[in-house]
């Protein structure tokens, strides 16, 4: 329809300067007067005025708008374009894909480690990531261990509805509970090779993970306190991943045999314009698996965790944090469990840091037993896509008052990265 009004429009101009055209014909200088009789001219004035007002006409028909009209009151403005799917710009048709990959070589003091003096391949973890609408999110994570000849698993795989209404974000599916302070965190994702003692023994092996819902609530709050909720509802939370140390005692993790409940409180306040606190609470609650001599029952864990953070000059950054957790099991045979650890990294600029984390912890099914350990930890970071670890450990455990164990882990990977980091 453009198309023909503008073909109407180049007709209109060369019909009302017709007259005009002959009369310059011949005439190259482009100041040449033309002379034309008074009547003439007034009749192709009014010519070209009917022309005009048919344009006009023919414009209102089409519903296109007139040259500096205003708009009518009440009209509808032409839509804009639709707006594509938060995340970055990125179209709905096209996720991100990411893959990460670590190695892990050990050395050890305590023979009865099958794993010791070993480099081996431990994980390979695919992510797929990507809007299936606007502020529907789905993620998937396919993790596979050659090491532990462990058949490829999803470890995640969930949509977020974000901004269900102010404040409140979705979840559904399988994933990390919230449950203390890193447990959203993959492995590759950690500032150590392996996750304190207290988690691995008393929550999970690498992290509490189950299939339901979830609802995360930004509350509202005053001035610059940061307060978030989340509470969920989950089926599964069995035992972390099978140890490779079979004559080494291992914490049965959180142990939960069907439904479990968890729930999160956590805070941030700014001290100063570089330095803030961090203050969570967590807790979950659901039927257990039983115990080494110890009936089914309930399983309880209740865990409070603090986070100081300070951020130097240029990318230098101080952390501190501290963790404690109970587990309690009811029953004929009931348990409780504890433990905590301190950990603080220092990273003096974005390629290097250092570490130093003290854990000590019981175990739900041997109370009475516990062991201890001090780690070393430093990282090179070499890009956003790989980095090296050297982690030295010096701890006590059942069967071996003193053990020495020296980790080396290498992390690459390909692929925008796109969920939770430290």
């Amino acid at each position: 329809m453009r198309l023909i009004l503008l073909v109407a429009l180049c007709l209109i101009v060369c019909i009302a300067g017709q007259g005009l055209c002959a009369e310059v014909k011949g005439n190259p200088s482009g100041d040449a007067t033309i002379t034309v009789p008074l009547a003439e001219f007034e009749a192709m004035k009014a010519k070209l005025e009917d022309l005009q007002r048919e344009v006009e006409e023919l414009k209102k028909a089409v519903g296109l708008p007139s040259p500096g009209a205003p708009a009518e009151e009440g009209a509808q403005p032409t839509p804009a374009p639709e707006p594509v799917a938060q995340g970055g710009g990125r179209a709905l048709a096209l996720p991100d894909i990411s893959l990460v990959v670590q190695a892990k070589g050990k050395l050890s003091t305590d023979r009865r480690d099958d794993a010791r003096n070993r480099v081996r391949l431990t994980e390979a973890e695919l992510g797929i990531q990507g809007y299936v609408y606007p502020n529907v999110k789905a993620d998937a994570f396919i993790t596979m261990s050659p090491a532990e000849n462990a058949s490829a698993q999803v470890e995640e795989a969930y949509l977020t509805y974000l901004g269900l209404t102010k404040g409140v974000n979705f979840y559904v599916g399988e994933k990390h509970v919230a449950f203390g302070r890193t447990n959203l965190l993959h492995n590759h994702s950690w500032l150590y090779v392996n996750p304190p003692k207290v988690l691995q023994n008393l929550v999970a092996e690498e992290s509490l993970g189950g299939e339901g819902l979830a609802v995360s609530y930004l509350l509202p709050t005053k001035s610059d306190l940061f307060a978030q909720l989340d509470l969920g509802t989950w089926t599964g939370g069995g035992p972390g991943e099978s140890s490779n140390l079979p004559d080494i005692v291992k914490g049965t993790g959180a142990n939960f045999a069907d439904r479990f409940n968890t729930a999160r409180l956590w805070t941030s306040h700014p001290l100063a314009e570089n330095s803030e606190l961090e203050l969570g609470g967590s807790y979950a609650n659901g039927a257990a698996g039983p115990l080494d001599g110890a009936s089914e029952g309930r399983a309880q864990l209740t865990g409070l965790d603090l986070t100081y953070r300070h951020f130097g000059e240029g990318t230098s950054r101080l952390l501190l944090r501290g963790e404690a957790i109970q587990r309690h099991q009811s029953g004929e045979q009931g348990s409780t469990a504890k433990g905590y650890y301190l950990f603080g990294n220092y990273r003096k600029t974005k390629y290097a840091s250092l570490g130093l984390l003290y854990d000590w912890s019981e175990f739900p099914q041997a109370p009475d037993l516990h062991e201890s350990a001090t780690s070393l930890i430093w990282t090179k970071q070499f890009s956003e896509q790989y980095y090296l670890r050297l982690q030295a450990t010096h701890g006590s455990r059942p069967g071996d008052s003193s053990y020495n164990e020296l980790w080396l882990q290498w992390v690459w990977g390909v692929g925008p990265h796109t969920h939770n980091l430290e």
